[in-house]
């Protein structure tokens, strides 16, 4: 991923997608916990916020000659599970030794204080193959404990993941409004972009998550700013039909003219 601004691509047509959060990521999620970067668009490009959803299909033609999402989880195909419902393979049940990485288990929020601890001498802030910390992690997927542990361990809230992409980013497009305030209690940039110029606002409002939008609006957001497409987070609102963040927008926009 590139960080020269000349290179950024140019918004393209979505396929059908669904946002990232709103696939329930307990019934998704296989023993290996999916990498934050295993799909296909990214969520910091300007495809990410001009797309119909955010969960792009993998065999998808739109998605042929695209980098890998760094964000989006991976959908599973269902053919054994298919046969299985069927009747057509007989269950059987193997007990699997799986070894799972310290970002991994941040991610499954399964992590110990004496893990941390361990991690802590190392370096908390590590990032994987995928340029990731564990507090990424965390906030991908919402793991609240997960996230107080690594932050009191000294974990970076405002740690730079490809394409400028923060754990907040990436807790507002989950719509984790628990992990959000207390990122903001700790420090974390309410006003900072990604790579296009993208807000922990406008991931919220693409999401559609209003206790989100609520919690970055306590922060006083300038609520003029735009990306490089030139939107701001109420055009996106009303683009995306995101009907719920726009009432939370329009109500803190009355209230502000109102004074």
């Amino acid at each position: 991923m590139s960080d020269d601004g000349s290179s950024r691509s140019k918004f393209h047509s979505r396929s059908t997608l669904s946002p990232p959060r709103s696939v329930s990521q307990e019934s998704q999620r296989q023993t290996d916990t999916p990498s934050p970067s295993s799909t296909s668009t990214p969520l910091s490009t300007p495809n990410s916020l001009h797309s119909t959803s955010l969960l792009h299909d993998p065999n998808s033609s739109a998605t042929v000659g695209k980098h890998k999402s760094a964000f989006l989880p991976y959908r599973p195909q269902a053919t054994v599970l298919t046969n299985l419902q069927r009747g057509n393979t007989e269950a059987t049940f193997c007990p699997v030794e799986v070894k799972l990485s310290f970002h991994e288990r941040a991610g499954q929020g399964e992590i110990t204080e004496d893990q941390v601890e361990f991690e802590k001498q190392q370096n908390i802030d590590a990032k994987d193959c995928f340029g990731f910390t564990p507090l990424h992690w965390a906030c991908y997927y919402g793991q609240f404990a997960a996230v107080q542990l690594l932050i009191e361990a000294g974990a970076s809230v405002n740690a730079h993941a490809p394409e400028m992409v923060t754990p907040l980013l990436l807790a507002a497009s989950g719509g984790h409004h628990e992990v959000v305030r207390y990122l903001l209690e700790k420090g974390a940039n309410s006003s900072h972009m990604d790579i296009v110029g993208n807000t922990a606002l406008m991931y919220a409002v693409v999401g559609n998550h209003p206790h989100t939008c609520n919690e970055l609006l306590t922060k006083n957001p300038d609520m003029t700013a735009t990306n490089e497409n030139g939107d701001t987070a109420y055009s996106l609102a009303v683009e995306y039909g995101a009907t719920l963040a726009q009432a939370v927008l329009e109500q803190y926009l009355t209230a502000i003219l109102s004074v």
